[in-house]
């Protein structure tokens, strides 16, 4: 779904009639091109294309170059073009370029074709070169994310297996240190946000939950006290709180019916997986203290270390109740949304599967019913 619509803003930006986005492969000792979209779009994908089939597709993949004709039927043109691996499907190409796509480290993720019809005659828009490169990187980043969280979905449930697989791709999950254009702190938020939301891909329509959390966290830190570099922390930790999804088992994390003892376990482990990949950055120290500890309960019945009360960090406290307003009040397709009067009610009085007075620190509890007509 990424790469689709990643090719489509490539086609808007350089004003091109259809093209084709392959993703780089490296599996048992061969390198490949696996078509992931295609405009206009194929019922079917194609099989890997080895990387030394002649192309301008895997030219580019190989030397990392862009190659531009606009006019693509001219000789040099068609003594490189393969019209089954570089053209969108029944494309008669007037004009083609391609480019690669590239993560954060500057290595090869991918490649984009784009074409436009030779009925069209009409060439590609100039003006758009610089963001074409803007675009590579940040596009290659993003597409090269989903594409790995898609390869760990499609493992199935061995631990071992997906333990050793997150271990050799964390740092690849993990962030962008600059962006072409964007610098220091802001491309730092760029990158955790963007860990945020690779940390939502399998649950369930979750929307801007994360970024609610961190507002929400952030009012609950002012009002306590906290000082402006605590709350500034807190506001952008908070939304990585269930970063460790990434490496629990999909098919534990889409499972609609009551999970098992085991599955369980798993499951509950998000936060020591959360944990052990927040705390590669001394920036996400707090992050991952809110990752590691934030189903641990007042009363010490929470997981995964049994913590209570001043034993568990505030900002775990803090992020605990910001965490459940929110899922109270977003709708799922197992429960419907809650008015805020419902969701405060809850939060200070409990329910069935609350306990306010074992569950929740109480002064974040006083500070939350102080202040929660600005949460609505």
């Amino acid at each position: 779904m990424l790469a689709g619509k990643a090719l489509h803003q490539a086609c808007v930006l350089m004003q091109a009639d259809g093209g084709v986005l392959y993703l780089l492969r490296h599996e048992q000792g061969k390198t490949s091109l696996v078509r992931a979209a295609a405009l206009p779009e194929l019922a079917d994908q194609p099989d890997n294309i080895p990387i030394d089939r002649p192309a301008i597709s895997t030219i580019v993949a190989q030397t990392g170059s862009t190659l531009k004709f606009d006019d693509a039927t001219a000789t040099e043109a068609t003594a490189m073009i393969d019209p089954d691996t570089d053209l969108p499907p029944g494309m008669e190409s007037g004009a083609i370029a391609a480019f690669a796509l590239t993560n954060h480290a500057r290595d090869v993720v991918g490649v984009v074709t784009l074409s436009n019809d030779l009925s069209s005659d009409r060439a590609f828009a100039h003006e758009s070169k610089d963001l074409i490169a803007r675009f590579n990187r940040l596009a290659g980043a993003a597409v090269e994310r989903a594409d790995l969280l898609d390869q760990i979905g499609q493992i199935r449930f061995d631990p071992t297996e997906r333990n050793d697989r997150l271990r050799r791709q964390v740092e690849k999950l993990a962030f962008i240190e600059d962006i072409d254009g964007v610098r220091g702190d802001d491309a730092f938020r760029l990158a955790i946000s963007m860990l945020a939301r690779a940390a939502e891909i399998y649950d369930e329509g979750t929307g801007n939950h994360v970024f609610r959390v961190n507002e929400y966290s952030h009012f609950l830190g002012q009002t306590l006290g906290m000082d402006a570099n605590y709350c500034h922390q807190l506001r952008y930790s908070a939304q990585l709180h269930d970063v460790g999804k990434i490496g629990v088992a999909p098919a534990v994390l889409r499972k609609t019916t009551a999970l098992n003892a085991e599955e369980r376990r798993e499951m509950d482990n998000h936060t020591v997986y959360g944990h052990r990949i927040l705390s590669q950055s001394p920036r996400l120290a707090m992050a991952a203290e809110i990752a590691l500890n934030h189903h641990e309960k007042w009363d010490g019945s929470g997981y995964p270390d049994g913590k209570r009360a001043d034993e568990i960090p505030l900002a775990a406290r803090i992020v605990q109740i910001a965490d459940i307003y929110d899922a109270l009040r977003s709708r799922r397709p197992y429960k419907p949304s809650l008015d805020h009067a419902e969701a405060r009610n809850i939060i200070l009085h409990g329910d069935d599967r609350i306990d306010v007075a074992g569950h929740f620190d109480p002064r974040v509890v006083e500070a939350f019913g102080d202040t929660h007509e600005s949460f609505d």
